[in-house]
């Protein structure tokens, strides 16, 4: 199928936006709800296996009232996070969406934001 082909398919099987990622993984997605669809799915022993049923999950971080100053040093420089309302936070006088967008800007790369800043759940 082309990837506008699809695109369409996930919308009918799924009644939603397809996942942002490449045409040949698309279809290797559309095939395992085929596969899952026409013989059963995972065994349950598999999906137990898998999915870690009855294993206690960790919670999400705590969050972080406003005011709450998160530091962290990075390349030899100590960078100060003020928490505002509604999870925003401002960093250099500049305010950002969330703690992962400011790790964004420190470091140049993808970061949880959480784990960067060390805020355990």
């Amino acid at each position: 199928m082309k990837p506008t082909e699809l695109k369409a398919e996930w919308r009918t099987v799924h009644g939603a936006e397809p996942p942002r990622i490449a045409a040949s993984l698309l279809a290797r997605a559309l095939a395992h709800d085929l596969q899952c669809a026409a013989q059963g799915g995972l065994a349950e022993r598999v999906r137990v296996r898998l999915l870690g049923a009855g294993v206690a999950r960790t919670a999400s971080a705590p969050k972080l009232t406003p005011g709450t100053q998160l530091v962290r040093e990075w390349g030899g420089t100590s960078h100060h996070v003020l928490m505002e309302e509604k999870g925003r936070c401002s960093y250099k006088g500049k305010s950002f969406t969330s703690l992962s967008a400011v790790a964004r800007h420190i470091t140049g790369a993808h970061w949880s934001g959480s784990r960067f800043f060390g805020v355990k759940p």
